[in-house]
Formats: structure tokens, C-alpha cells, sequence
């Protein structure tokens, strides 16, 4: 007994002086990410374009969510975070209750309707029916367009409908296949705001759930939840590249004022083919483009594309079809110039079947300074603060937003008067603003622990 004793007192010592040496946190906050993982990022902003510029500096697969609040008849904040993290608050539905995929602009997209009508107004309407054949007629469409093969089956149908009201969401999950951006898609609001998967609006009941005539499932997977999953197929942003993958484009009025064409560094010549003549980073176009002309080749860029998942530019290039690969020009296909926007890097992969066999991509090389990410939004953010210090010393500060008339709004208060989404929010709530700002969530993007508290302070139950 006294053996037992002793060995008992001694194993009792020595979890003491391991707590001494490794003191628990005054405040247990959970971790989703195993040692060695980066940090989680958790981050809330008063404004949509604040967010995205914040996502262009994470090096994190981060997401911009719109999060609706009861206070404040409806305002909106900004969250960016994982999809991992995302789902691990959400799948709980206690607090995110209201919440919004932001389609980012310039991203490829899956192709995706929002569809609704007024059961009052309409009580011959079958609204199944209805839904039915659209799929059909589009699925024939992207067939006889495309040579896209697609059914029924490869259609999340979500539903929210009431009884006053016929609510659908279709999210087309076809394989290999998506849309340049959201404007190609159907000339849909740029940073559209798209409900989430098991989210409600604001002062409504009634979510968005898998349709009774759905017909799309998921595949079954040990490692990932059927809801999880069905959350994913849900996100009209979450396309990820890869070299098989088609971009499909489609003209509209919008577009065709683009004037789509190659474009080289001397000349342009409009022709009849996909892509706009420049990326949203004229720099980095013109990077691209001293990297295909040379040794007597004058090539061009055909098109790009931007994957905001992997913050990925895609050139498809023309005129210029050396490959690293096979050391030498291909005959018949073209080439890509890939450029890795997070990690400031760039690399050529290729359309031709062999090399894409092997999945072949070049060594990585590091992006000039000049064009990098990080450099371009310090240049920004230096033009930004000496614009508004001259701005200052011109004319008086504006009151805050709480206190003005909203009819003293000018295009600056909405994002530069370019955001339509901001026509379907609430007035700026200030209080909410500063408290997003001030919290100390702002801190930690880099290395902290999720302060999950915030959401209690910003989505207390009404």
C-alpha cells in the first residue's frame, strides 16, 4: 500500500511541474489546425473592399463571407476566414444565422441561378415544373454550345421557398468545366452577395435546404461530413485550377463593350475570341508579356483567367509555344504562364496532352519586386493615405454615418460609388464598424488564436 502510495504521489509531482513549466491559457479558445499548421484567420470588417484587400495579403486559402445582423435592420459585415473554419462555427447554427458567400469579381465561377417568383401572383405557377425544365433547356444549351454533358443529377437544387413566395438556388457542379467570372455566368451584380446553404434572411425562418426534387448528391467520404459537403458543392466561388479545366465564356452586352482580343506589348489586334484584353493587374500583364517575347518571338496573351481559391492569374498565351518540358516548341498546342499571386512566384504548365499527363509545371520563379502582390498594395495603400491627406486640408471631415441624413451620401460612402451590392445593404452602422475595428481581432491575423468570442459580441441571439 505504501508502494502504491508513493508511485501515486510521485506521478502527481511530476504533472505539477509539468503544469508549471506549461501553464494552461487564462482562456481556452479552440484550435482547428495541428502543430506545425498555420495560424487560423478569423477576421471581421466594416466594408467589403476592405476584406478583399486584406485577402490579397493573406498567404492563408482565406474566403470573404457577408454576415447580416439583426441591429441595424440588417447590416452587414465582412468576415474572412477558411472554409475549414468557416464550417466549424456555421455546421453548429447557433449564432451565424444570416450568412453570404461574396462571388468574388474577375473569379471563375460555377455557373449558378437564383430563381423566385410570387405564389399570389401567380397561383397557376408550378414552380417544380418550372425548375424542371429550365435545367433541362439549360443542360441542352450548354450541350449545343459547349459539348458540355450535363443532367439533373449534376444540379444542386436548393429551396426556400414559403408559402407566399418560390425560392430556389441552382449551383451546376460540372466536372472540368466552369465560367470565366461572374458577369459570363449572366450579368449578375459584381461581389454578388449569394445566401449560404442553411442560412436564413434577415427576420426570416425559413432557410435554404436541399430541394425535395433534388437530384444531385455527393460522393460518400470517411474524411468529410455529407453537410460539409453538400456546404462546399454549394459555393459558387469554389472552383480550383487545373490544367484540364475549361473556362467558358459567354457574350453579353457588357462584355462585347470590352472589346475581347489578343493583346501584345506593341500592338493590339481585336479578333473574335475569349478574354478581356487586360488582368486586373496591368504590371503583371506586362511581366507575362516580356516573358514571350524574345529570341526574335513576339507573343501574346490569348486570355487570362483568375482563380480566387489559390489567388491564381492563368495566362493562356499565343504566339509562343516554347515549352521547358520537352525543351523545345510544341508544334500544335499552346502554353500557360501561371502566376502565383500568394506565394509571388510564377510558372509555365502546358495545354499539350503529354505534358499534361505528367502534370507537368516548370520550376517556380520568383516574381520581380516591382510586380509582386505585397509591393503594388503598399504603392496602393501610399496613394490612398497621401490622396486622403489631401483631401483634408481641402475640405472639412464629413460626420460619421450615424449621424448624418441618408440623403447626404455621396458615391464615396458606398465604395467609390462602383459596389451595386451596397444598394442591397443598410446604412453603414458606425458603432458596429468601430467595433469590428477596435476589437482585437484586427491584431491577429498573423499568429494568434481565433478570438470566437467576437461572434457572441456581434451575433448575440435576438
Amino acid at each position: 500500500m505504501k508502494r502504491k502510495w508513493e508511485a501515486k504521489l510521485k506521478q502527481i509531482e511530476e504533472q505539477a511541474s509539468h503544469y508549471e513549466q506549461n501553464p494552461l491559457p487564462s482562456v481556452y479558445r479552440p484550435r482547428l489546425s495541428k502543430p506545425g499548421d498555420p495560424s487560423p484567420v478569423w477576421k471581421l470588417f466594416p466594408r467589403q473592399a476592405q476584406a478583399f484587400n486584406f485577402v490579397k495579403s493573406c498567404k492563408e486559402d482565406v474566403h470573404v463571407f457577408a454576415l447580416e445582423h439583426e441591429v441595424g435592420e440588417g447590416q452587414r459585415v465582412y468576415l474572412v476566414t477558411t472554409y475549414v473554419e468557416f464550417w466549424f462555427y456555421y455546421k453548429s447554427r447557433k449564432n451565424l444565422l444570416h450568412c453570404y458567400e461574396v462571388i468574388p469579381e474577375n473569379a471563375v465561377c460555377k455557373l449558378y441561378f437564383d430563381l423566385e417568383f410570387n405564389k399570389v401572383a401567380n397561383p397557376g405557377a408550378d414552380g417544380k415544373k418550372m425548375v424542371a425544365l429550365l435545367i433541362e433547356y439549360v443542360c441542352k444549351a450548354l450541350q449545343e454550345l459547349y459539348r458540355v454533358n450535363c443532367s439533373a443529377e449534376d444540379v444542386l437544387n436548393l429551396d426556400s421557398s414559403t408559402d407566399a413566395k418560390f425560392s430556389r438556388h441552382l449551383i451546376f457542379q460540372l466536372r472540368d468545366v466552369a465560367f470565366k467570372d461572374n458577369i459570363h455566368v449572366g450579368v449578375y451584380t459584381r461581389n454578388r452577395n449569394f445566401r449560404l446553404y442553411k442560412s436564413s434572411k434577415i427576420g426570416k425562418l425559413v432557410v435554404l435546404e436541399i430541394a425535395e426534387d433534388n437530384t444531385f448528391s455527393v460522393p460518400r467520404s470517411n474524411k468529410i461530413s455529407e453537410e460539409n459537403q453538400y456546404f462546399l458543392s454549394s459555393l459558387v466561388s469554389n472552383v480550383r485550377f487545373s490544367a484540364t479545366l475549361r473556362i467558358l465564356t459567354c457574350d453579353t452586352p457588357m462584355n462585347k463593350q470590352k472589346q475581347p482580343g489578343h493583346f501584345n506589348s506593341t500592338t493590339t489586334s481585336v479578333e473574335n475570341i475569349e478574354g478581356f484584353q487586360a488582368s486586373p493587374y496591368p504590371e503583371i500583364d506586362q511581366f507575362v508579356l516580356s516573358l514571350v517575347n524574345k529570341n526574335g518571338i513576339k507573343g501574346g496573351i490569348r486570355c487570362w483567367n483568375y482563380f480566387f481559391r489559390e489567388q491564381l492569374l492563368v495566362f493562356d498565351i499565343c504566339k509562343y509555344r516554347w515549352c521547358e518540358n520537352i525543351g523545345r516548341a510544341h508544334k500544335s498546342n499552346n502554353i500557360m504562364i501561371v502566376v502565383d499571386l500568394k506565394n509571388e512566384v510564377w510558372y509555365q504548365k502546358c495545354h499539350d496532352p503529354e505534358c499534361q499527363a505528367v502534370n507537368f509545371k516548370s520550376d517556380r520563379s520568383p516574381l520581380p519586386a516591382e510586380v509582386r502582390l505585397s509591393f503594388l498594395l503598399e504603392e496602393e495603400e501610399e496613394f490612398t493615405t497621401d490622396e486622403t491627406m489631401n483631401n483634408k486640408t481641402k475640405s472639412p471631415q464629413k460626420p460619421p454615418s450615424s449621424v448624418s441624413s441618408k440623403t447626404e451620401f455621396s458615391d464615396a460612402d458606398w465604395d467609390d460609388g462602383i459596389d451595386d451590392t451596397c444598394f442591397l445593404e443598410a446604412t453603414e452602422d458606425a458603432e458596429l464598424a468601430e467595433a469590428a475595428e477596435n476589437s482585437h481581432l484586427d491584431g491577429n491575423s498573423g499568429g494568434e488564436e481565433i478570438p470566437d468570442e467576437l461572434l457572441v459580441e456581434v451575433y448575440k441571439d435576438s
